[in-house]
């Protein structure tokens, strides 16, 4: 779903997929040979130090600019059109119902008052993108007749269409718009993290799938059946929360911490994560069981629970954390492995396993490459 489009050429040989993070940047260049994507390349930047009190790259556009330029020089990348994501945090996402309209007017009518009283700001602030998912309840004006449809029997059976609302403020969509422009970049598509994500994570897997986005300092959760995310919530709180932890729990500093928890994730080989990890997991897994129920309690779909987890970003390297969370949620949990659908060389697969979960986002944008959409 792409809440930006821009003009794009007609020619072009990859597409980056850039990520752009509190504190760093992964980029990542696919290409399409024969059907199949392929990666070019990829480069990332962290930030110098590792601070609890960082700011938003996105609020220093000089330098984020000059951070993209330098990693697409040292990386060797030639694409020039770009997607980027807006973080998860600062967009707003619902699915609401209308009944079946008569007409394209109404249906765009009613879903546009449904939405205005959702929304955290006003209308006229947001640029706002709509996807019935509901298709087979609309009329003939806006689909081709469906065999074995009959409208009005839709109309009179009190059917709800659903549709999936995503918006984000028109000043955050242009200081995206404003940061490329800097690096003269083309930027197609402007979209979410968690389409990205869908993409590099699930692809065709129809199943029910938590996806769990551990950043540094905010989690992302979304549930999805069909690709469609039916709840998507934002908690304060990820690496950062595990690090400060173990500096209290050690009695060693910040940075000593984070070394620590890095240290950790490449020699664990325990069932369960240290104490001081889990005890800073703790307000992690009460909202995954509270999502979880929220899902089991949502009235616009037909299913009740979850077939399995998908943990990705920096904080799916925690040690042992998939079992610990299979163990105490009682649900299948997974590291993702944005990966799996990209040809990639056979001897740089040990590097992408290492950093593939800090990817997905990256990954799941420039895969936009295959879309007849783009």
């Amino acid at each position: 779903m792409s809440l930006f489009s821009g003009k794009s050429s007609e020619h072009f040989d990859g597409l980056l997929g850039v990520d752009i993070g509190p504190s760093s940047i992964k980029i990542v260049e696919l290409v399409e040979e024969k059907g199949r994507l392929r990666l070019s390349t990829y480069g990332y930047s962290e930030a110098a130090s590792v601070d609890e009190n960082q700011t938003s790259l996105l609020d220093s556009p000089d330098k984020a600019a000059e951070i993209i330029k330098q990693i697409i020089k040292d990386a060797g990348m030639k694409a020039t059109r770009v997607v980027t994501a807006l973080p998860s945090a600062q967009v707003f996402q619902t699915i609401v119902t209308i009944p079946p309209g008569k007409s394209k007017e109404e249906i765009k009518s009613l879903i546009e008052t449904q939405t205005t009283k959702l929304l955290p700001m006003p209308l006229a602030d947001m640029i706002v993108d709509s996807n019935i998912l509901d298709k087979d309840l609309l009329p003939k004006d806006e689909k081709k007749p469906v065999a074995g449809v009959d409208e009005e029997a839709n109309r009179e059976s009190g059917k709800n269409i659903r549709v999936l609302v995503t918006a984000a403020p028109k000043a955050l969509v242009q200081k995206y718009i404003n940061l490329f422009q800097q690096t003269k970049l083309e930027l197609v598509s402007l979209e979410t993290e968690v389409f990205a994500l869908i993409r590099s994570l699930i692809g065709k897997d129809k199943s029910r799938v938590m996806l769990v986005d551990m950043g540094h300092n905010q989690t992302n959760i979304a549930i999805v059946d069909k690709g469609v995310p039916y709840l998507h919530r934002s908690m304060k709180g990820g690496g950062l929360a595990v690090t400060t932890a173990i500096a209290s729990s050690m009695g060693i500093s910040f940075a000593e911490a984070e070394r620590v928890k890095c240290d950790l994730s490449l020699s664990s080989h325990d069932a369960e994560p240290p104490k001081a990890v889990q005890d800073a997991l703790t307000a992690l897994v009460h909202e995954l069981k509270y999502s979880l129920e929220l899902y089991a309690a949502q009235a616009f779909h037909d299913n009740q629970t979850v077939e399995k987890i998908i943990i990705t970003g920096g904080g799916a390297h925690l040690p042992a954390l998939d079992p610990y969370l299979t163990k105490v949620l009682n649900v299948n949990v997974y590291i993702g492995d944005p990966w799996a659908r990209i040809a990639s060389p056979v001897g740089l697969r040990p590097v992408l396993d290492e950093v593939g979960p800090r990817f997905s986002i990256a990954v799941g944008l420039a895969m936009r490459i295959s879309e007849k959409d783009r």
